[in-house]
């Protein structure tokens, strides 16, 4: 709830852009200039680069909504049912779309839908006027991005690079600080705190990438940087894990060898500060610890499992560190290996839910026919402002787990509204004889919002004050006070409110728990096609989606009971899991059945899950590692990387078990 300097100014930068944007649409003669005005308040953001992409997207959502309205409304004007499914159906492929992207880029499908419902409904009485109105609202809206753009850009900018550098440097000291604290002798009990903090913040800086192409900064890093940063911290997650878990592990059966213990603690303070050691020196000394073994019993296992993942670990994080400090100074040339990250790079997949955004098209496709029923039965000449308010609440609030509540406060916020629009509509507005005059009088009720809006607990409810004020107020050039339009159309905007929460509460809201469990499903059944198909999909798309999954669940943690809590940072060794499977070479299956075997148990099991049949593996899964591994340790010379991934499953999927059981392994 602080409010400062850079609050302040936000606010001002967008008056000021509201009121040239009002200006000029005045001063061109526009029919809607309102419509300018809320464009201003809609884009605004603290970030100038987030500014200008949210303004491009809107620009070309816009132009693609209206297009799509200019090719429905005159075909279909005089089969109101058919129009109105014409409408409600592209709105909801749009929304349907913009949710499986997950990007900012989003922005444009989300407004190429709705645009087309506020083109198209108004317009159904006039369909002649159809082209007229959809070039009004691209010129409206062309010209309310490049105001807010523009001023956002020239007074005080805030540059999305300048803080991508600095949330690149929290993130890279998160990750030292728990690889640190993984490493210590003792267990740290901020441990898990730190590994979901991490999660959700990878995720987070994937989305501030997107932002950086349309950033006011001279030298930016580009998107394939950012995304080579984000797979080094892919890699880092699963990796901590693995080497905690296997310290736990070792230490349960006796002591850690000393030569191992003493790399582990030179490790621990390459971590904490990157000049104590050479990085590569350590990695020599983990793969000659790792030579000199040759396993032949658990333990031996359990400690080349840890060198072999103490070595990935310190090649990761050194990665990491080269990949940061490129992004925190874009302008310096790139060193030879991260040159060599950039080019083997490819995009970053995400987690998408289809059938979570197909129940969200279909409440949107019901909102909206809703309204357009009762209109069309009623002939109510507000009609068409209740399927449009319908069109934009659900589309504002599709990205939430159960939108409901927002869209409760929504409702209550432009009802905040209406005693503010009716006071100037019906005593201050007629009192304007100048533009100065307008502008005097509008800047008590959109300055103070407008600072509230800058801080993001507020910016939920100021938004919705903002755009009734602009909708509610309708300023053109030709000023009219009336007082039952202003009923009719205040009553069509709680109902196209009403619509869309009742909607989305029958067909798809979800607590943060169910959000959890099925984010958990989607990735049991990857692992299960993963074991069932080795080398069927790639691994870094599988991992990145998967380590998404991590971060998206981090950042309900707040929101879930303990045992929901528990469950959700299980996705971490689900992670291990998959990193395992892909280890196990293919190409000597035929030699050797016992990994086919092993690999459809743990299909099968995954496939359990999923389908909500089974919770833990069972006791034949354990026998099948145990068969696994006695198998590799009889081959001379011994597969270290197979042993390596068979220690893990075995480890992932029965922690609480003890050494190698022979016998159970020979049956």
């Amino acid at each position: 709830m602080r409010v400062g300097l850079r609050e302040a100014v936000f606010s001002a930068n967008c008056f000021a852009a509201a009121m040239l944007a009002l200006y000029v649409s005045f001063a061109l003669g526009l029919e809607r200039p309102f419509w300018a005005m809320a464009t201003v308040y809609i884009t605004s953001q603290p970030l100038s680069g987030a500014v200008r992409s949210k303004a491009v997207f809107r620009l070309l959502g816009t132009l693609v909504g209206a297009s799509a309205a200019v090719v429905m409304v005159p075909l279909l004007v005089d089969a109101p049912l058919l129009l109105s499914l014409a409408l409600a159906g592209w709105v909801a492929a749009c929304q349907f779309v913009s949710l499986l992207d997950r990007t900012p880029r989003s922005y444009l499908f989300m407004l190429a839908g709705y645009t087309a419902a506020l083109v198209g409904f108004p317009t159904v009485g006039h369909p002649e006027t159809i082209f007229d109105v959809a070039v009004l609202r691209a010129q409206e809206i062309g010209i309310g991005v490049t105001c807010a753009a523009l001023v956002h850009a020239a007074i005080w900018p805030r540059s999305v690079t300048a803080l991508l550098g600095t949330r690149v440097r929290t993130l890279l000291a998160e990750a030292e600080r728990w690889v640190a604290d993984a490493l210590a002798p003792a267990p740290m009990e901020r441990a898990d705190q730190e590994r979901r903090r991490l999660a959700a913040d990878v995720t987070e800086l994937h989305v501030m990438a997107t932002h950086v192409p349309f950033d006011t900064a001279a030298a930016r890093p580009t998107r394939a940087l950012l995304s080579a940063l984000q797979d080094r911290f892919v890699l880092l997650l699963p990796l901590v894990s693995a080497v905690e878990d296997r310290l736990r592990a070792i230490a349960a059966e006796g002591e850690v060898p000393a030569e191992v213990a003493a790399l582990v603690d030179d490790i621990r303070g390459w971590a904490i500060d990157a000049d104590a050691y050479d990085p590569a020196s350590l990695v020599a000394r983990a793969d000659a610890l790792a030579a000199a073994l040759t396993p032949a019993d658990w333990r031996e296992l359990l400690i080349a499992n840890l060198l072999d993942r103490l070595r990935e670990l310190v090649e990761a994080l050194d990665s990491a560190r080269l990949v940061a400090a490129q992004a925190i100074d874009p302008g310096a040339a790139p060193p030879e290996r991260v040159r060599a990250l950039l080019s083997e790079r490819r995009r970053r997949p995400l987690h998408r839910d289809l059938p979570l955004a197909l129940l969200s098209a279909v409440a949107t496709f019901a909102a909206i026919l809703a309204c357009c029923g009762f209109w069309i039965m009623t002939a109510w000449p507000e009609g068409a402002v209740a399927a449009m308010i319908a069109a934009v609440v659900c589309c504002f609030f599709a990205t939430i787990d159960d939108p409901v509540p927002a869209q409760r406060g929504f409702l209550i916020w432009t009802v905040a509204s209406l005693p503010l629009v009716a006071l100037y509509l019906f005593a201050l507005l007629p009192l304007v004889h100048s533009f100065e005059t307008l502008a005097l009088l509008l800047a008590p009720a959109l300055l103070v919002p407008g600072v509230l809006m800058a801080l993001p607990r507020w910016y939920g409810r100021m938004m919705p004050l903002l755009i009734g004020l602009a909708g509610g107020l309708a300023l053109t050039n030709s000023f009219t006070a009336d007082a039952a339009g202003f009923f009719n159309g205040s009553v069509a905007q709680l109902a196209g409110v009403a619509a869309a929460m009742v909607a989305t509460r029958l067909c798809r809201s979800l607590g943060a728990g169910a959000a959890l469990r099925r984010l958990r499903r989607a990735g049991w059944r990857e692992l299960a096609e993963l074991a069932a198909r080795p080398g069927g999909a790639p691994l870094p798309a599988w991992r990145s989606r998967m380590l998404d999954r991590v971060g998206l669940l981090g950042a309900r943690v707040g929101d879930l009971e303990q045992g929901d809590r528990d469950a959700g940072m299980a996705a971490l060794r689900e992670l291990r899991v998959g990193v395992n499977l892909a280890q196990l070479a293919p190409a000597n299956e035929v030699a050797d059945h016992s990994l086919a075997a092993l690999r459809a148990d743990v299909a099968a099991h995954y496939r359990a899950r999923a389908r909500g049949e089974v919770a833990a593996p069972d006791a034949a899964l354990l026998a099948r590692l145990d068969a696994a591994i006695a198998t590799a340790l009889a081959q001379v010379p011994a597969p270290r990387d197979r042993l390596a991934a068979l220690t893990g499953l075995r480890r992932n999927f029965f922690p609480a078990a003890g050494g190698l059981d022979h016998a159970r392994a020979a049956a």
